[in-house]
């Protein structure tokens, strides 16, 4: 026990003071949670008087307790905070938009996503009276309570719609793990959530009676502006990836203090064993006898288990969810190993992937005692498993989707796409059935991976810096490749021959590196996301890289990934180029050629988050229209000479044809404060919504609650509900 101590203890430990990052100096995620609205103030260039519209970026912006980002290493009370070293995507959802059709300027808006579950959290945090067992928790790459259930935090992107008679249409905030909801344009507060919560299936086991159960879906569904319909999907991961997921929850309800005192001794032995097969054997045989270890009420292990599946929704913008169950050409149930955070459509067929993300429910419970740095080591050295280094692809044929639902075949392609993917575009045409997929193969990463306070860097061996806790850790174990796959969908046949892969490391050995794939982190092109016109064929393509970054490149990535079996660029040149810090960058790519046309390199200490393409309001006879047009990137600028000790947020716009001239314009305000953002989005209009058909929050939520079986007490929930959930909704 003394050795368990002496760990907990140096994790207590407030980071060594660094002379260059002194107490004065901001820290890189700061990010206000801060709701406002405002003008944005031209700071360098001239705004284009031919840029309208308006555009939107989502990010998460730490919880309830947190104040923003990053999660704060103590509570007020000087107690360690269990939230600390969290990671960013773990956050409320907030957006903001930038409305450049204001006759005295850009005005800004900003907006935290409020669901039912936000407000269950703000009653219930710390300091409240329920806070207790019913508190929601950072539990890894997610927030959940043992009472009730798991937060839809809306914080991942946005998605123009308009449905048929609508005249304004809507937008949609999205999240891995919840419903999407209608919110309005003018306002950004929320309208009405995509079908009711008994429309949806939930991933937890049918023992967990959560009233917020987890629902796993896309961050990325797809709309079709020409037909108006809006589709996306429900699943849950095979269940053999969470045997002992009941136990657990069980035990963290009746027996928390025995289960975590039981686990810490299990760590302080195993942590760093050298034998990972030992490792494995003793942890499985702690949890096949969880009731042996843990006193107090046992656990039924003949309690009721859910079944694995995966449901197609369709839904038009009023009424219920049309729903598919779908199988494979076999008839077996599709068994979704990492998750289904990017969709696909053209105007024939629908594109599911296993995507490269591990946002799925063994990775979002990955941690039932976040406080213990001991236990989280633990876990993560047995959860943690490379992505695999393909994608699996199923074809879904519209014409077969029968009106009312049912039953539809996903067909699995005759073999996978033979790298990972996480992020994709398709073009909308599909000529002969043939589909053109554009994908994002972020090779030798997983982005659901974050640095944890007890990281070391690959480089070195010294500790993260500690401005980087929380982050994505996606420090580069190989340059990233942009693919153009070609897939027969008639025939199931992806055609290798047709198809063809970018990839480029760049002149490494320069200042300028020039057109590079060094960790690709977001794209755009013309009519992304567009709820008026698809985009048939994808012309031209902008993308951001983030180069190499020492504190981002762990040991225990690099360790997870050094054997890479689609490896470009050597380990030891890995570590050299991590040494030299290589810069971010945004690079335009004809997609017709598959080669670059041009690349804008970023100072040291300036870091592009995102680039969403607007056209001109008047379009220029003599430029293509893929070209025609500006990019707005937010940018967290490090090197002001005005604020040298903080983080300046700013919105920096491009020329979409001149992007190596750099940015015509730099815009911000004093109140927008950003560490990172996600994704974003951008409507030729704001106007209100005219969603006419809206879910009531309180008769939504009294059927879940009346449903709620196995001895839960309904009538302290529905009072809760009544006093803190309720009221702020119409």
């Amino acid at each position: 026990m003394k050795i368990i101590k002496a760990i907990l203890n140096f994790f207590k430990k407030k980071p060594k003071s660094n002379p260059t990052n002194s107490v004065s100096k901001e820290p890189l995620l700061k990010t206000s949670r801060e709701e406002f609205e405002g003008q944005l103030q031209v700071i360098e260039g001239a705004l284009p008087n031919d840029l309208f519209g308006g555009f939107h970026v989502s990010y998460p912006v730490g919880s309830v307790n947190s104040g923003g980002l990053p999660f704060p290493e103590f509570k007020p009370d000087g107690k360690p905070n269990p939230e600390f070293g969290s990671p960013i995507m773990n956050g409320d959802g907030f957006i903001i938009q930038v409305d450049f059709d204001n006759p005295i300027g850009p005005q800004v808006k900003t907006k935290l996503m409020k669901t039912p579950c936000y407000y269950a959290d703000e009653a219930t945090k710390v300091g409240t009276k329920h806070h207790g067992l019913m508190g929601f928790h950072n539990m890894g790459i997610t927030r959940m309570s043992m009472v009730l259930g798991g937060r839809n935090q809306l914080n991942t992107a946005t998605q123009p719609v308009r449905f048929k008679n609508q005249t304004n249409g809507s937008m949609l905030a999205t999240y891995d793990v919840g419903r999407p909801y209608v919110i309005d344009p003018k306002t950004l507060e929320l309208v009405t959530p995509i079908g009711r919560a008994s429309e949806w299936m939930t991933a937890q086991p049918p023992m967990v009676p959560w009233p917020f159960g987890l629902i796993q879906t896309s961050a990325h569904p797809v709309f079709d502006p020409i037909t108006q319909e809006l589709f996306t999907v429900n699943y849950s991961k095979n269940k053999k990836s969470y045997t002992y997921l009941e136990q657990s929850i069980h035990h963290l309800k009746h027996n928390r203090e025995k289960f975590k005192s039981k686990l810490e001794e299990l760590a302080d032995r195993l942590v760093d064993h050298k034998s990972t097969d030992h490792v494995k054997s003793e942890v499985n045989h702690f949890f096949h006898n969880l009731n042996d270890h843990v006193e107090g009420k046992k656990h039924d292990p003949e309690e009721p288990k859910g079944d694995v599946f995966l449901n197609l929704l369709l839904w038009t913008g009023t009424g219920p969810l049309t729903q598919w169950t779908l199988s494979d050409q076999d008839g077996s149930k599709l068994a979704i190993y990492e998750c289904m955070h990017q969709m696909g459509l053209t105007e024939d067929y629908l594109i599911l992937t296993d995507c490269s993300f591990k946002f799925a429910l063994d990775m979002l419970f990955d941690n039932p005692f976040p406080e213990s740095k001991l236990i989280e080591r633990l876990i993560r050295r047995l959860a943690t498993v490379r992505m695999e280094p393909f994608t699996t692809t199923y074809i879904v044929k519209r014409k077969e989707l029968t009106a009312g639902g049912g039953n539809a075949t996903a067909y699995r392609l005759d073999k996978p796409i033979p790298l990972e993917t996480i992020h994709y575009s398709c073009n909308y045409a599909n000529p002969g059935g043939v589909i053109t997929l554009l994908g994002i193969h972020n090779a030798a990463t997983c982005i659901a991976e974050w640095v944890r306070t007890f990281d070391k860097r690959a480089l070195d061996g010294n500790p993260v810096d500690p401005d980087y806790y929380s982050l994505f850790a996606v420090g580069s174990m190989d340059v990233s490749r942009i693919g153009k796959w070609k897939i027969d969908a008639e025939n199931l046949k992806l055609l290798e021959d047709q198809s063809s892969v970018y990839w480029n490391a760049g002149n490494y050995e320069e200042e300028n590196l020039g057109p590079n794939t060094w960790a690709i982190s977001l794209y755009g092109y013309r009519g992304i996301l567009s709820a008026l016109e698809p985009v048939k064929e994808i012309k031209q393509m902008w993308f951001l890289t983030d180069g190499t970054v020492k504190n981002l490149l762990t040991k225990f990535v690099f360790n997870l990934y050094k054997d890479y079996e689609h490896r470009k660029i050597s380990d030891d040149l890995i570590l050299k180029l991590t040494e030299k810090e290589l810069p971010f960058g945004m690079t335009r790519l004809n997609i017709d050629t598959m080669l670059p046309e041009e690349y804008f390199q970023f100072e040291r200490n300036v870091f592009p988050r995102g680039v969403h393409f607007i056209p001109k309001k008047t379009p220029t006879p003599s430029v293509p229209e893929e070209l025609d047009g500006y990019l707005v990137s937010p940018v967290q600028v490090g090197n002001s000479t005005t604020t040298p000790t903080a983080y300046s947020s700013e919105f920096w716009i491009f020329e979409a044809g001149s992007i190596s001239k750099g940015p015509i314009c730099k815009l911000t305000h004093p109140k927008i404060k950003f560490g990172f953002t996600l994704h974003t989005s951008w409507i030729p209009e704001i106007n209100s919504s005219d969603q006419e058909f809206i879910i009531s929050t309180k008769e939504d939520y009294q059927e879940v609650l009346k449903n709620l079986e196995l001895g839960v007490d309904r009538k302290f929930l529905e009072e809760f509900f009544e006093q803190n959930v309720y009221p702020h909704f119409n």
